[in-house]
C-alpha cells in the first residue's frame, strides 16, 4: 500500500522532475504538506499563474513540470497558463487540492465553490489531455499513471484534484516503471516514407531543414545535429525552437518566421528544394503572420504522428521513428548535400551618449549570450526583434500562443530544472508590469536572473496596427523594484555605452539584475514592421 502522495513523488522523481511551483490554500494544505515531508517542494510564487509559468518553462526543459494549486481560486487563476501549454506543446501537471469527499454531502456551499463541485474539473477538461479526481483508493495509482502517461505520449498538459480527505488515505500500489505509449510505428510505410525523403533530397542538391516544437519535445536535439552535420543540410529553427541546435554552428540559418526574418533566412528557407521540416508547427504567429511563402508541394513534413510528402501521406510514420531511420538509411547511402550557410557577424560597437533603438538593444545583447546563457523571450517586439539573436542554449518564449507575462515567472522554472544556465529575460514594459514581481519569486529561491525590460511607454506590438489610448500603460521605474526587494541590482539605460555597461556588470555579477533599456516610444524592430504590415489588414 501506499498514499498518493508518495505514489505521485515516486513518478515525479522517475520522471526527473524534482520540485513543483504554486500556492497553498486550505483545500491544499495537508497535499503541500506531505509533499513536502516526502521529499517534493512546491516552491511559492507571487501569483498562481506565475507558479505555472514556472512549472511549464521547467517542463520544457526537464519533459514534466507540475504547478500546484489550492481548489477554484487558485484552479482558475491557471487556466491562461494550461491552455498555453497545450497550444504549445507542453506536458504541464495541474495538482489541485479540493473539498474533501465527506464535506460534499448535501451539496454545501463550501467557500471557492462556483457551480457544482465539478466546475473545476468540467473547465480544465477542454485543455488538458487526461484528467482524474482521486476518490476510488482501489483506482487512484492507476488514474495517476493513466494521466502521466497521456501526457508524456501526446505531450499535452493533464490535470490531477485530491479531495483532502484521500490525501493520507492508504491505496494500492502499482510496480513497475510508468508505461508510456509514444505515437505508433507502421514499418513498411516508415521505410517507404525514408526511401522517397532520401530520393528526394539527393536528387535536388538545395536542400533545407527546419526545425520545430515537436522535435524539441521529443527530445531529438542530438538527432537533428546528426542529420545536419553528416549529410551537411543547412538547418533553420522556428521561433518555439530557437537554440535547439547552436546558432553558432556552421550550417545554423537561424530562425525562420516568415516576414518577420532577415532576407537571407527567408530566401535560403523559401527557394529550399525540397524543404524538409522536423516537428514544425505550421501556426500564424510561427510563421510570422502567414508571411511564409512556401510551396507545399516542395515540402517534407515530418510531424509527430505523420509524414507528407508533397501532398501524399505516409500515415503512422511518427517523427521520433522517422527521424532516426533517415539517418540511418542516409548514411548508407552516404547521403551528402555540402549546404552552406552565409553567416552574419555579430559585431557591436556602443556609441557614447547613442539613443537606444530596439536594433542596437538586440545588437549590443548579442555580445553576452554564450552557453551558460539561456534566453527567455517575452511575446511582441522582444520576440520579434530577438530571432537573429545566437542562441546557445534552447530558448523559451510563448511564441504561438503568445500571452504576455511569460518570460518573468518562467525564468524560476528555467534556473531550478536547469541550474547551469543563467536565464536572461527579454520582456517589454507591459508584460513585466504584470508579472514582474515574480523576479522577487526567483531569487526567493536561488534563482538569479538578468532581466531586460526594454521601455516603449506601452502596448508598442499593436500600436503599429491601430494606437490609441488602449495601449498606454503606467509608467514602472522597474530597475527600482530592486530596492524594494532588498536584493540585486537595477539600471536605467537610454544610451548604448549604458547599456553595454549595464550588461557587463550584470554578467560579472551572480545577482538579480533589472536593466530598463528606454527606447522613444513608436520606434519598433524592422520585424516587427514586416509582421504588422501584414496583420493589420486582418484588425
Amino acid at each position: 500500500m501506499t498514499t498518493i502522495p508518495e505514489f505521485l513523488i515516486r513518478r515525479f522523481h522517475e520522471l526527473g522532475v524534482d520540485e513543483g511551483f504554486g500556492i497553498v490554500g486550505d483545500f491544499a494544505l495537508k497535499l503541500f504538506d506531505r509533499l513536502a515531508k516526502f521529499g517534493f517542494p512546491v516552491l511559492v510564487t507571487a501569483d498562481e499563474q506565475g507558479g505555472a509559468f514556472a512549472a511549464e518553462a521547467y517542463a520544457r526543459i526537464r519533459g514534466l513540470g507540475v504547478c500546484a494549486v489550492t481548489y477554484s481560486v487558485g484552479g482558475f487563476k491557471v487556466v491562461n497558463a494550461t491552455a498555453g501549454a497545450w497550444a504549445e506543446n507542453v506536458p504541464l501537471l495541474i495538482l489541485s487540492g479540493s473539498p474533501g469527499l465527506a464535506e460534499r454531502q448535501g451539496d454545501p456551499l463550501l467557500h471557492h465553490k462556483v457551480k457544482n463541485f465539478d466546475t473545476q474539473l468540467e473547465v480544465f477538461k477542454d485543455i488538458t489531455i487526461a484528467q482524474a479526481v482521486l476518490s476510488n483508493p482501489l483506482t487512484i495509482t492507476q488514474e495517476i499513471d493513466h494521466v502521466l502517461s497521456q501526457m508524456i505520449a501526446h505531450q499535452r498538459p493533464g490535470y490531477i484534484e485530491i479531495p483532502r480527505d484521500m490525501v493520507d488515505v492508504p491505496v494500492h500500489d502499482r510496480v513497475g516503471s510508468l508505461v508510456i505509449d509514444l505515437p505508433k510505428v507502421h514499418p513498411t510505410r516508415l521505410e517507404l516514407a525514408v526511401e522517397e525523403t532520401l530520393d528526394l533530397l539527393e536528387a535536388s542538391g538545395d536542400a533545407v531543414s527546419v526545425a520545430g516544437v515537436m522535435a524539441v519535445r521529443r527530445k531529438l536535439g542530438p538527432e537533428l545535429l546528426a542529420f545536419t552535420e553528416y549529410f551537411g543540410v543547412p538547418m533553420a529553427t522556428t521561433s518555439l525552437s530557437k537554440g535547439v541546435i547552436l546558432e553558432t554552428h556552421p550550417l545554423a540559418l537561424g530562425v525562420y518566421m516568415g516576414a518577420v526574418s532577415s532576407d537571407s533566412v527567408v530566401q535560403q528557407v523559401e527557394s529550399a528544394k525540397p524543404l524538409i521540416s522536423f516537428g514544425v508547427l505550421y501556426g500564424d504567429l510561427v510563421m510570422g503572420g502567414f508571411t511564409d511563402h512556401l510551396e507545399r508541394g516542395q515540402v517534407i513534413e515530418c510531424t509527430d504522428t505523420h509524414v507528407n510528402i508533397g501532398f501524399h501521406t505516409y500515415h503512422d510514420v511518427p517523427l521520433w521513428a522517422f527521424l532516426p531511420a533517415l539517418i540511418q538509411a542516409g548514411k548508407q547511402r552516404a547521403y551528402q548535400e555540402g549546404g552552406q550557410v552565409v553567416r552574419r557577424q555579430n559585431t557591436f560597437t556602443p556609441q557614447a551618449g547613442k539613443a537606444l533603438l530596439v536594433e542596437s538593444i538586440m545588437a549590443c545583447i548579442a555580445g553576452f549570450i554564450d552557453h551558460k546563457t539561456r534566453l527567455i523571450v517575452d511575446p511582441g517586439d522582444c520576440l520579434f526583434a530577438s530571432v537573429d539573436l545566437p542562441a546557445q542554449t534552447l530558448t523559451l518564449a510563448s511564441a504561438y500562443y503568445a500571452t504576455m507575462g511569460y518570460a518573468v515567472p518562467a525564468a524560476l522554472g528555467a534556473g531550478k530544472a536547469d541550474p547551469n544556465t543563467r536565464p536572461m529575460v527579454l520582456v517589454g514594459d507591459g508584460a513585466f508590469l504584470m508579472t514582474g514581481l515574480e523576479a522577487l519569486s526567483a531569487v526567493h529561491h536561488g534563482v538569479y536572473p538578468i532581466i531586460i525590460v526594454m521601455d516603449n511607454q506601452g502596448y508598442g506590438t499593436q500600436r503599429p496596427m491601430i494606437d490609441g489610448p488602449f495601449n498606454d500603460i503606467p509608467a514602472l521605474h522597474a530597475e527600482e523594484l530592486t530596492k524594494a526587494f532588498g536584493v540585486g541590482t537595477g539600471i536605467l539605460c537610454h544610451t548604448e555605452n549604458e547599456l553595454h555597461e549595464a550588461l557587463t556588470q550584470a554578467k560579472n555579477s551572480e545577482a538579480l539584475f533589472i536593466i530598463r533599456a528606454c527606447v522613444p516610444p513608436k520606434t519598433y524592430s524592422p520585424g516587427l514592421v514586416r509582421l504588422t504590415n501584414a496583420l493589420k489588414k486582418k484588425v
